[in-house]
């Protein structure tokens, strides 16, 4: 009974801040990383009530681990929101729909399906938990790449700029740990700055940045089969992914405490110029920086190219989608299909992503095309709209028709476990890849 008590008093604490419900309508929304991308839905929630008459309890929660967990205690208690906004951080809208937990969203989402990027829509579909066929259990509303960014400034004063940054994939890393990292150090006579900022811990940005590094690899999760996972080419290819990532840290590359980051910790130590380029979902350093300092936006930093993959070859780039699902279990499921509708009025979604200053990319195509992505003299938006017009792969999206389960594979991280494994602990790439594969193996037979 004790035992019962204290989980009662956990979830009330967790879910006393939203409020007693008065409103018609009970949204919960990722919070920004800065006051610029959380005023945009301030307005269309407001414009939304003086439309529609109804009212709007509009939540903003922290990104990250603590948005799931609140959703997951909310769900268990029978008293979800009726609408959520999330990233892939966020959201488990793999395990919801199989659950049924959400709302099937063709009403809403197919009406208007040909104004989307061709083929993107049927990315964000999830089987039908009755009859397994997809269908629309998210509705996206924003995209966003996997971005290098780089410290021109420091570059210029380590003796180099962006033309020397080399295209093949070894001498590009190389070039930031041998070349860039010792000349700065030297000239600002300091050994507290670093060639690279990369998380090397077992969550936060370590989990999508092991994935471009798989991607460029050919260590696919996702090829149509389960049998990868047996594949030795596969295997081989993965223990590369993890030799050529943990490869930075042993060089001493990137800070010590990346082992312990988590979102966006990655962010900071660009910021605070500790490390003179990073890798990053979404445009939030940039962002930042647009929004405080715009000196640093326009003239002291830049956006560029991935190099070339192992086999020289362009591989796809990541993109992952901003989504919002409805749950059944929401006291207004209409409602909730209403404002989403009204979020994605052609008026209001591209409006939106620019007000919030640019940090997720519209997937609708008239909106892509507009001055504000397009404009020449940017040295953020435009690399990131010419990344999208390359090839791409969603997060993870393909392995939603072959391998369903993977919801309960992929919040344990387990690629990035195999990271910090090598790191921390003296393993080898070798065994920390069989040690991963063993396990996503017995997760799945459970």
């Amino acid at each position: 009974m004790q035992r019962l008590a204290t989980a009662l008093f956990a979830a009330a604490l967790i879910l006393a801040p939203f409020g007693a419900r008065s409103a018609d309508l009970v949204v919960w929304w990722d919070k920004g990383l800065y006051e610029q991308e959380d005023q945009p839905i301030r307005d269309m929630v407001a414009a939304f009530e003086r439309q529609s008459g109804e009212s709007v309890e509009l939540v903003l929660v922290p990104q990250g681990p603590e948005f799931t967990a609140k959703l997951e205690v909310a769900l268990g208690a029978g008293s979800p929101p009726d609408l959520a906004r999330g990233g892939p951080c966020c959201l488990r809208a793999d395990r919801w729909a199989a659950n049924g937990l959400l709302v099937d969203l063709s009403d809403v989402v197919l009406p208007i399906r040909h104004r989307f990027f061709p083929g993107l829509l049927q990315y964000t579909f999830l089987p039908d938990p009755k009859s397994g066929a997809p269908a629309p259990f998210t509705a996206p509303l924003g995209q966003f790449g996997h971005y290098i960014h780089v410290w021109t400034s420091l570059l210029s004063q380590a003796g180099f700029t962006l033309d020397d940054i080399p295209e093949a994939w070894a001498p590009f890393w190389s070039f930031w740990c041998d070349q860039v990292q010792p000349a700065l150090r030297q000239a600002l006579g300091r050994d507290d700055v670093w060639g690279v900022g990369l998380a090397m811990s077992p969550g936060g940005d370590t989990v999508d940045a092991i994935e471009q590094f798989m991607i460029a690899n050919s260590a696919y999760l996702w090829t149509g089969t389960r049998s990868s996972l047996d594949d030795p080419t596969f295997r081989s290819n993965l223990v590369k992914s993890i030799d050529s990532y943990t490869a930075i840290w042993r060089k001493g590359c990137t800070p010590p405490d990346a082992s312990t980051w988590q979102y966006p910790d990655n962010n900071r130590a660009f910021l605070e110029q500790r490390v003179v380029m990073t890798i990053n979902t979404t445009l939030s350093i940039p962002g930042a920086l647009r929004v405080s300092r715009p000196a640093d936006y326009y003239r002291n930093t830049a956006t560029i190219d991935w190099p070339k993959g192992p086999d020289d070859r362009i591989f796809p780039s990541l993109i992952g989608f901003l989504e919002a699902v409805v749950f059944a279990q929401g006291r207004n499921v209409a409602g909730a299909k209403r404002f989403l509708r009204f979020l994605l009025n052609e008026d209001w979604l591209g409006a939106s992503l620019e007000a919030a200053g640019g940090r997720y990319m519209p997937l609708i195509v008239e909106d892509l095309g507009k001055p504000f992505w397009t404009d020449l003299a940017d040295p953020h938006r435009l690399p990131a709209v010419e990344q999208l017009a390359a090839p791409t792969i969603p997060d993870w999206g393909p392995i939603r028709r072959w391998l369903p389960e993977w919801d309960t594979v992929q919040p344990r991280q387990l690629m990035a476990e195999a990271v910090y494994s090598v790191v921390t602990e003296g393993i080898t790439p070798e065994q920390a890849v069989d040690e991963a594969i063993a396990r996503i193996k017995r997760i799945l037979s459970e």
